[in-house]
């Protein structure tokens, strides 16, 4: 795992300055602090940064940016390709030489120069690279399929500049950061900012399962060359356990190549325990597996320790625990915000940077994690819930003049069933009424919340336009055009690359930490996208197939325990005070941003524990952080 940049200068008038790559480098030190490295072309027009967390092949032989024999491709690389082994060999049965003996860095670049970008659909793992094609006179920035990992870019007339994190493209002397406004609205509605846009105007994000070209014009072309629906497998409907367990056990199999230690996050839960029973079964040695828990019970959170410690015991794993304080929040929470480089309002950031923390403390640098299970394997309790309403509201019992009714008679009485009446809104428009697993404001709520100043200018912003290519798509390709189906293909599109993943690149990478993930392995996905109602959920159980394919596998305590999800006890804890003056920070913000209405925050503020304050508290915090007093400037 590493951190990769770049500058590309359009005018022939300007250059790649070695300090520039070099500041570049080292405020991306977290992500890769065992080595760093630099490559400028000899037309001084094109650099590359990077700075290495040593994974895979040990030796200086692999450092980054890597230059082929021919010094006409140059490659810097952020990521596992899992099954480089496999494709080495085909590359030597080819006429291939190697300079290295175990890196996966130079069987990618070799693999580009066979069979150009098409290579990516031999990968199975998770990336984003850069590479310079001195043939094709080209840089390819490429992000791998799931959004894994993370690529930011920025670019006009004179030059592009990218990066694993958005603070290096902010040493940008030229670029003043400043909100994009649009990203605001869209935040209240996902708590992340969907692809390609980002919070910070004319920086983006690249799209996962796309790459996009510049040549040294400045001439830009972008393809989507993956998506699940599109590249699905046809799956054996009568041996489907079988098929995903066999591919599951060997995706974990997979994840476990490494040179150094890796280790499992484990909660205690289903997906977890799932990753520690196989990582241990197919691993020579003794597994380290880490949990986190709380100082205490509280009322909003459950601690899961116990469970944890069941799995642990039955994998007979060396485990590693730490319990978090109220004052832990206060102690990192303006540093989580700066490595998130824009708001991801999760929560979970906290115990996964403590957790990460943890495994990096006891010599891990590579642990494998649980995410994506959920989506997968319907295993969300809030999507059940919407299961429940689409299941009434586009019943032929529930006629259209009915919603209309119900709907004038939430606004006549201003009655406050604001969420409620979204889905009436959206039944009623013919639109699917899940957008996402993660809404935390209504439109009505949204329009509340903002000045109105801004209110003129969100009437021409729709949260529905970042969804709808992913419904036509999704109405085109999928044979089971179930609600189920849409849920996880729509939380595959935006909520889990933007939200999810980046909650566990960014908190793992600020401690020098890989995280993997098993669940996500693009053949899994491919497998279990597009399959009818009746095999994802079975006798109304949620995660029925992974629940059925490790039955006799885990301990009943895990099979039968009641989800509650990896989290924390962010109620109490605000009903308590979080120890900073959280009011004092959001009342600077929204009085000098004039976005938001300060009457209708200091209701969110005075309303007991309304966990809601966090999504407005890390907007605050990171607009203090990068916009109010910007300090990344190249010097």
């Amino acid at each position: 795992m590493c951190g990769v940049s770049g500058i590309m200068y359009f005018n022939k008038k300007l250059f790649v300055k070695k300090k520039y790559l070099d500041e570049m480098n080292d405020i991306l030190n977290h992500r890769g602090p065992d080595g760093k490295g630099r490559w400028i072309s000899s037309t001084k027009n094109i650099g590359f940064g990077h700075t290495r967390l040593s994974i895979l092949d040990l030796t200086s032989s692999a450092n980054q940016p890597f230059v082929d024999k021919t010094k006409n491709y140059v490659i810097t690389f952020n990521g596992e390709i899992y099954n480089f082994k496999e494709i080495k060999k085909i590359l030597l049965n080819k006429g291939y030489s190697f300079k290295t003996k175990n890196s996966d860095t130079e069987v990618l670049l070799l693999s580009y120069i066979e069979w150009g970008l098409k290579c990516v659909d031999k990968f199975r793992g998770m990336f984003a690279f850069a590479i310079w094609d001195n043939i094709k006179k080209k840089v390819f920035l490429v992000r791998d399929r799931i959004g894994v990992k993370p690529l930011y870019y920025k670019f006009d007339s004179e030059k592009l500049i990218f990066s694993s994190e958005i603070k290096a493209i902010l040493l940008d002397p030229d670029y003043i950061p400043e909100i994009d406004e649009e990203s605001i609205y869209h935040y209240l509605t996902f708590l992340c900012t969907p692809a390609p846009k980002t919070m910070f105007k004319a920086i983006n994000k690249l799209e996962a399962g796309t790459w996009l070209s510049f040549d040294e014009k400045g001439n830009s072309e972008k393809k989507r060359y993956w998506d699940p629906l599109k590249d699905k497998e046809l799956t054996d409907i009568k041996n489907i356990n079988k098929v995903i367990a066999r591919t599951l056990e060997e995706s974990i199999k997979y994840r476990g190549i490494s040179d150094v230690d890796v280790g499992v996050f484990l909660s205690g839960g289903i997906d977890s325990s799932t990753n520690a029973f196989f990582f241990s079964k197919n691993s020579q040695k003794q597994i380290k597996t880490f949990s986190i828990g709380y100082d205490r019970e509280y009322k909003s959170y459950k601690s899961e320790l116990n469970y944890a410690r069941i799995v642990a015991k039955h994998v007979k794993s060396l485990h590693f625990e730490k319990k978090l304080r109220k004052d832990d929040i206060k102690n990192i929470i303006f540093d989580m915000v700066y490595f998130q480089d824009e708001p991801i309002s999760d929560p979970v950031c906290v115990p996964i940077f403590y957790v990460s923390k943890l495994a990096k403390d006891n010599n891990v640098k590579v642990c494998q994690v649980g995410e994506g299970a959920d989506e997968l394997f319907f295993g969300y309790s809030n999507w059940y819930r919407t299961l429940k309403i689409d299941s009434i509201l586009n019943n032929i019992f529930f006629p259209k003049f009915l919603k209309k009714l119900i709907l004038w008679f939430y606004k006549k009485f201003n009655i406050q069933y604001k969420y409620t009446s979204d889905l009436l809104r959206r039944s009623l428009e013919k639109k699917p009424i899940f957008w996402g697993g993660a809404e935390a404001f209504s439109s009505f709520e949204k329009n509340e919340l903002f000045s109105n100043g801004f209110q003129k200018k969100i009437k021409y912003f729709d949260s529905w336009n970042c969804i709808r290519p992913h419904y036509e798509f999704f109405n085109k390709k999928a044979k089971y055009k179930s609600i189920e189906n849409w849920m996880t293909y729509l939380d595959l599109k935006i909520r889990l690359p933007e939200l999810i993943l980046m909650r566990i690149d960014k908190m793992t990478m600020a401690n020098g930490l890989e995280a993997r993930v098993p669940f996500l392995d693009h053949q899994l996905v491919q497998q279990t996208i597009d399959l009818p109602k009746q095999v994802k959920i079975k006798n109304n159980k949620m995660k029925s197939v992974l629940k059925d394919i490790v039955k006799d596998l885990l301990p009943n305590e895990i099979l039968n325990r009641k989800k509650q999800g990896f989290g924390l006890p962010l109620r109490d804890w605000f009903e308590e005070g979080l120890g900073i003056d959280e009011k004092k920070i959001i009342y600077e913000f929204v009085s000098k941003t004039k976005f938001f209405n300060k009457s209708c925050i200091r209701k969110i503020i005075n309303r007991k524990g309304d966990t809601r304050l966090w999504f407005i508290l890390n907007l605050a915090i990171w607009w203090k952080i990068f916009i109010k007093e910007p300090k990344l400037k190249f010097s």
